[in-house]
């Protein structure tokens, strides 16, 4: 029996299972969904897996037959009755044409549409998402609590493999395993550090997660979190249970028109901005890879620094990936810089606060309280001298054990996000939430790579530069033809210099411009058409106000031009980049402070626009100077040195 759900109509057909295939390539064709159940009254309570195209939709289906289409991005949409019922009809009509015009051996063949292979899930995955797989033609074997050896002998039976984060899956697994049919590795979640992407890549593998599965379980955390700090809530049950009655003791604060913070304006940033607006508060944000009208459209205020987000906010939330760049963001330097008696709240990932320094910020009174979901060390409890053993037990912290997306719903919906992925990437069409991608031809690689390295290298000297990236101008002047046809391949590799120090995933060629997109990233692409004879061949970024020039020399990518500055240098480790007036004595003045830090300097190179102008000055060094060191240089030279690693 196959039905197709509406609001407060159900539309069936009696036809054989083997004709649900072709159900479900018409259903692909035009884009519209379908569903298989068993029977009629199992639809009043459950949500039933649809296939839009290669976007998963579901269909929650409430007492008052209410339909709601869940998109992947987390938008929430109602439609009309009669869209519904159009849709139902539709695929009726479709069908019905299908039975028409099909050969009967298609029809009985039942091939249409369907995958054929195994796929191995060793931790729980809701049954939604198994099922999803089963419908696509899959047969899925769910071995939970599998051992390493267990695992490594069973892999090679599989096209798939679905894991969550309990599940290592390592070069030395997928070397002595020798998969050599697993094709697709799904993560039911975000992360992605439990397995080893570049022994996947190595061997062809598709690596996907589900990324946006949980987004709203976290926000909906994250507002609980901050209603039970701004009301001592927990400490208050804690007290009840414990037979007291003290309610001076427990006196909050209120939540209207007060100033929340956003650090990170992603997907979860910006639902836990929409409940916040809702509450009466007054929402500011700051991501540098965030446009204005994106805030504007939550209600929000785009923040042009972090600076400028301290001084304002009375709560401060953090939500974004914990990667370089963003490791202790919150640490004793910023959180000198909040009003006094300020909240914060982490319900991203441990390590974004330096923990050390919100317990002293605690003790000092600096930080009225805190909320915490996730800490450096997990459990905390493990190591209960630790800062984060501290804070867990610390009785102005508000702490859960990693709940962001523990949700019956959130588990749900990634279970079906990573279930999507798979069957799109068996069937061999881009699943967006890939996160690595397969090697290039050996041939084309050498001739592209140092190309795709000063492409990289120029993406990440323009992150550092602009203070934000709406949009991106590139300049690919090459005579090669392999290189001027390459430009999809080179794009990605800029794009993945400019954000993958501000993303928890890995950037490549299949998904820089989805991650590009989803951020508010725009670009342009000039292919000049001719190029001189004894012309030099460049690649040129324009981004946010900023210039980066370089070419590949003897092999080598050089960067050539930075703004209005002439240099030539192959960037390499760490490199210190700073502004400075062209005198007598400067660069010695800076070399003087990084010595007494500690810090060697590895190399210098220096380009200026005039004599006793601007000079633009960039210092390889052995170690990264600390924020006191940079705070010291900036005082001295009146410009803070940017940090960059190559």
């Amino acid at each position: 029996m196959v039905f197709v759900v509406a609001s407060g109509f159900v539309k069936e057909w009696n036809c054989e299972q083997s004709s649900l295939a072709v159900v479900a390539a018409v259903a692909r064709e035009r884009r519209i969904g379908f569903c298989c159940r068993s029977d009629r009254p199992a639809l009043a309570s459950s949500r039933v897996a649809f296939v839009s195209g290669s976007s998963a939709v579901r269909v929650a289906i409430s007492s008052r037959k209410c339909c709601q289409l869940v998109w992947r991005g987390g938008r929430r949409i109602r439609l009309a009755q009669r869209t519904l019922f159009c849709l139902a009809q539709t695929v009726s009509d479709s069908l019905e044409q299908m039975r028409k015009t099909s050969s009967s051996s298609v029809m009985e063949n039942g091939s249409i549409g369907m995958l054929s292979g195994k796929v191995l899930v060793p931790e729980k995955l809701d049954d939604d998402g198994v099922a999803l797989l089963e419908r696509a033609g899959l047969q899925v074997a769910c071995r939970y609590d599998l051992s390493e050896e267990q695992l490594c002998a069973a892999l090679g039976e599989y096209d798939a493999l679905i894991v969550r984060s309990g599940t290592k899956v390592t070069r030395d697994l997928l070397e002595r395993a020798s998969p050599a049919r697993l094709r697709v590795i799904g993560r039911a979640g975000v992360g992605v550090d439990n397995i080893d992407l570049a022994a996947a890549s190595e061997r062809g593998i598709v690596v996907v997660n589900a990324p946006t599965g949980n987004c709203v379980a976290a926000a909906e955390h994250t507002v609980a979190m901050l209603m039970a700090l701004a009301r001592n809530i927990a400490a208050a049950d804690a007290s009840m249970k414990n037979d007291q009655w003290n309610r001076n003791k427990f006196m909050g604060v209120s939540l209207v028109d007060k100033t929340l913070g956003v650090c990170g304006f992603g997907r979860i940033g910006r639902e836990v901005a929409r409940r916040c607006r809702g509450l009466g508060m007054r929402v500011v944000a700051y991501d540098p890879y965030c446009a204005a009208e994106v805030t504007k459209s939550v209600g929000a205020e785009l923040c042009r620094s972090l600076d400028e987000l301290l001084h304002a906010s009375d709560f401060i939330t953090v939500h974004m990936p914990l990667t370089e760049s963003t490791k202790n963001m919150i640490d004793r330097n910023t959180l000198s810089k909040c009003k006094d008696g300020v909240r914060i709240l982490n319900v991203a990932r441990g390590g974004i606060i330096d923990e050390d320094a919100l317990l002293e910020a605690l003790e000092s009174g600096k930080v009225a309280g805190a909320a915490l979901d996730v800490f450096v060390q997990e459990p905390p409890n493990k190591f209960p001298t630790s800062a984060s053993g501290r804070l867990a037990k610390h009785s102005k912290v508000v702490a859960t054990p990693h709940l962001g997306a523990s949700t019956v719903e959130a588990q749900l919906d990634v279970a079906i996000e990573v279930a999507e992925a798979v069957v799109t990437a068996l069937r061999g069409d881009f699943a967006p939430t890939t996160v690595n991608a397969p090697s290039l031809p050996p041939e084309m690689l050498a001739t592209l790579k140092p190309v795709a390295d000063l492409a990289q290298d120029l993406g990440k000297l323009a992150a550092a530069l602009a203070e934000r990236i709406q949009h991106v101008n590139i300049t690919y002047a090459f005579r090669d033809a392999e290189k001027r046809n390459a430009t999809r391949f080179l794009r990605a590799s800029i794009l993945r210099g400019l954000l993958e120090h501000s993303s928890a995933l890995p950037i490549n060629y299949v998904n820089a411009d989805v991650v590009a997109e989803r951020r508010g990233i725009s670009w342009t692409e000039v292919i000049p058409s001719t190029i001189g004879s004894g012309d030099a061949e460049f690649l040129r970024l324009e981004v946010g106000g900023h210039t980066c020039e370089g070419r590949v020399t003897s092999g080598m990518p050089r960067v050539t031009r930075i703004d209005d500055f002439d240099i030539d240098i192959c960037l390499n480790g760490r490199v210190l980049a700073y502004e400075q007036v062209d005198r007598p004595g400067m660069i010695g003045l800076v070399g003087t402070i990084l010595g007494n830090a500690g810090v060697n300097i590895s190399f210098m190179t220096l380009g200026r626009d005039d004599k006793g102008g601007r000079a633009l000055v960039l210092l390889g060094v052995d170690s990264e100077p600390d924020s006191a060191t940079l705070d010291a240089i900036a005082e001295r030279i009146g410009f803070r040195p940017r940090m960059m690693v190559f």
